[in-house]
This record gives C-alpha cells, sequence and structure tokens, in this order.
C-alpha cells in the first residue's frame, strides 16, 4: 500500500530570501500615500497593497526597496512581492501585495505615521514647544542663586505684593506667579528637573 506523501506546502521556501509576515492588522486605507514604486492603497505594519500602471507589474517573489519621504524626510522599507493583478482591458492600474521583510518597530511606527499623520518623524514632545516662564526672572535671582537667596527673593517679592502695591490690577497673578516658581526652585529635586529641561531654552532666549 503506498503512503501518502508529507505535505510541506507551510514550509517556507526560502526564509533568507523573502520572509514572510501575514496581514493580521487593520488595514489603513490611503489616497496620498505614495513610494518610490508606485501608490499605496492600504498599508499595515506587515505589508501594502500597491497600485501599478499596466505593464509595470513586478514578479512574483521578488525583493524591492521601497522609498517613502514626507517632503523633509524619507524611508527605506524592504518587502517582497506575495501576488500580482494584472489590469483588466477597461483598467490601466493593475496591483501587487506587498510583504515587508523583517521590518524593524522603529521604521514600522514611522510608515504607519506618514501613512495617519503624514510624517515619518514624530513631532517634539510638547513641553518643548510651548514657552515655560523663566522662575528665576519672576524671583529676580540668577541661576545660580543659592537657596538662601532664593528664600530672600521670594520673602522680597511678597512683601512687595502684599504692601504698597497690594491695590495693583495684576498683584493677585503676580503673587500667584511668585509662589509658583518659589514651589519650583526651593525644592532641591524640583529646580534641578526644571535647570534639565529648560535653563537651555531660558538661555537661547536672554
Amino acid at each position: 500500500m503506498t503512503q501518502p506523501k508529507p505535505n510541506h506546502s507551510n514550509e517556507k521556501s526560502n526564509p533568507d530570501s523573502c520572509e514572510f509576515i501575514h496581514r493580521t492588522e487593520s488595514r489603513i486605507e490611503t489616497e496620498q500615500l505614495a513610494c518610490s514604486q508606485g501608490q499605496v492603497a492600504d498599508i499595515t505594519g506587515s505589508g501594502m497593497r500597491l497600485i501599478f500602471p499596466k505593464g509595470q507589474l513586478p514578479e512574483i517573489g521578488e525583493v524591492q526597496s521601497y522609498t517613502f519621504s514626507d517632503g523633509s524626510d524619507s524611508l527605506e522599507i524592504t518587502g517582497c512581492v506575495k501576488w500580482v493583478r494584472k489590469g483588466s482591458a477597461f483598467s490601466r492600474q493593475a496591483e501587487a501585495g506587498i510583504e515587508f521583510v523583517k521590518l524593524d518597530p522603529e521604521s514600522r511606527d514611522a510608515m504607519i505615521r506618514l501613512a495617519v499623520q503624514g510624517k515619518i518623524k514624530e513631532p517634539r514632545s510638547r513641553y518643548v514647544q510651548i514657552e515655560q516662564a523663566d522662575l528665576y526672572k519672576i524671583l529676580a535671582v540668577t541661576r545660580y542663586a543659592s537657596a538662601e537667596q532664593i528664600d530672600k527673593a521670594f520673602n522680597d517679592a511678597c512683601n512687595h505684593w502684599n504692601g504698597d502695591n497690594a491695590d495693583h490690577p495684576q498683584a493677585t497673578q503676580k503673587l500667584d506667579e511668585v509662589y509658583k516658581a518659589y514651589a519650583v526652585l526651593s525644592d532641591p529635586e524640583k529646580r534641578a528637573n526644571y535647570d534639565k529641561r529648560f535653563a537651555d531654552q531660558h538661555d537661547r532666549a536672554a
């Protein structure tokens, strides 16, 4: 009796040349995203569907480099052609399914960010973009003021806005700024964190 031959259809034929990753994620439909090889119809973190002019389809199994750009930065991704679909007699477009090869997490995030936000690089942190008040100027001391000098400056500022200037329209606001500045600069740990984040910014603005 002849024994049935084992089925090896699920084995990878050449993992070194083309490592396929199944697209199990939700696909992002795109309208304006393009790469060096064609227009992107939809994309995920593991693959994409490309639209080509008819007659320019790649071969199944072909490994290609795909370059994306947002006008300022570029990103190069390697992919393997998994399937092709020729255009009909009524259409000049043809499609190919691309699965990315050994895509690192950083490049994956940049590519998805480009598809969703239109930018390859992540925007700078919000606290860098928002102008932060110079706490040293509020207390009228330098960045190198000692703890004693900061205490004295705080007391002087409180006396100033609680004394003859108490009726000033901005007295309440000024006192609030003084208290907040002192709460940071009088605490060694908070002051060190503040200096690390904002000192260079204030030096450039000075």
